[in-house]
């Protein structure tokens, strides 16, 4: 199945600042997928031979989405880009064994990616720092997501689904009332770092009536009483919140 542009960034993001996460286990599946078609020899590890194979398949997915160069693009010729291949081997090589193990083409690939996604990918403005992201381009970037037709709610759709990945612990696709509890919470902190969400300390005098308040939340959206709700429930509720926030700042 093939992922969006918006899909591939939010899951690129969220699996380098998260190893516990869905999508850092996506991640790691992509990249078994291109080293298992480069173990041509089935012998669980990739030659010299066949190292150009294995950095084009990595390469696919995010050429796709204009965030890698083609190789023709790159080298004025074979020759440099043989030359090209054979330093990234070397570097892979840690051990100088002569062969990329599995765990050579993991740590290298995932080191790669978190400098692309530090450099190359679009900002952050619902998972990165006040550093990364100001308040202005936050605001701004929420403003057009609550518009369905643009690309920044299809982003804001991936970054509520990563949520809700996290928080489907049981991986049922349903979240009982304390998942739900912790998703608010993973949500809010977009807004929080721009002092536009109060923080849940403020609005409630403890945990106790924090749950409480949340659980009035939850009931309303278990419309079958069944004790779970499931993701459209999720989004609904969190960009009809979203949708109101907005509203507030114009």
């Amino acid at each position: 199945m093939e992922q969006s542009r918006e899909e591939f960034i939010v899951m690129c993001r969220t699996a380098i600042h998260d190893k516990e996460s869905g999508s850092y286990e996506e991640l790691y599946q992509i990249l078994l997928r291109c080293f298992v078609r480069a173990d041509k020899e089935m012998v669980g590890k990739v030659s010299l031979d066949n190292i150009d194979t294995l950095i084009e398949e990595a390469a696919a997915l995010p050429r796709r989405y204009g965030f890698a160069p083609k190789s023709e693009d790159l080298f004025p010729d074979a020759a440099a880009r043989k030359a090209s291949r054979e330093k990234m081997f070397k570097e892979m090589d840690v051990e100088k064994e002569g062969y990329i193990s599995l765990d050579n083409w993991i740590n290298f690939a995932v080191e790669h990616i978190a400098g692309k996604v530090a450099s190359n990918l679009p900002k952050d403005h619902l998972g990165g720092t006040t550093q990364e992201v100001t308040k202005e381009e936050f605001i701004t970037f929420i403003k057009k997501a609550v518009d369905k037709s643009t690309p920044e709610y299809r982003e804001l759709y991936f970054f509520l689904l990563k949520s809700f990945m996290r928080g489907d612990t049981n991986r049922n696709g349903e979240i009982d009332a304390v998942e739900f509890d912790k998703m608010i919470e993973d949500a809010a902190q977009a807004p929080r770092r721009f002092d536009l969400a109060p923080k849940a300390s403020e609005m409630f005098p403890s945990d106790k009536a924090r749950f409480t308040a949340r659980k009035l939340h939850f009931d309303s959206m278990d419309v079958n009483k069944n004790d779970g709700i499931s993701f459209d429930e999720w989004l609904h509720f969190t960009f009809n919140h979203i949708v109101k926030k907005v509203a507030s700042l114009t």
